[in-house]
């Protein structure tokens, strides 16, 4: 697998299609919904997961997770960059990419395969 595409400060921008580069990760704490009794459509943050960029904040990043819109992962954690300007936990993808991945994220799949 190639090297991903670290996503540097200049890329930033709502919109933007992204990997997750952390550990998957799942549980309450990345799960739990944010309010009523929707259900995330998936059950954890998968290394590779794919998203897009809700609030560009520099130093607060949100981003969309495929399946997991309504749970922590995706409206209170966000991303910082480091001192060079560089989100180390957030790569680029192509849109192509994406759809890719969030058809095998809902799929209950690992999104890299």
């Amino acid at each position: 697998m190639a090297e991903p595409d670290v996503l540097d400060i200049s890329q930033l921008s709502a919109g933007l299609f992204v990997e997750y580069l952390g550990p998957t990760e799942n549980g309450p704490d990345v799960t739990m919904v944010h309010a009523g009794d929707a259900e995330p459509l998936c059950d954890r943050l998968w290394h590779g997961h794919p998203g897009v960029i809700s609030e560009p904040m520099p130093q607060h990043v949100l981003v969309t997770w495929a399946g997991l819109e309504e749970a922590v992962a995706s409206f209170a954690v966000g991303f910082s960059c480091d001192d060079q300007g560089s989100y180390r936990g957030l790569g680029v993808i192509s849109a192509l990419e994406y759809e890719t991945r969030r058809t095998r994220t809902l799929d209950g799949k690992s999104p890299t395969g």
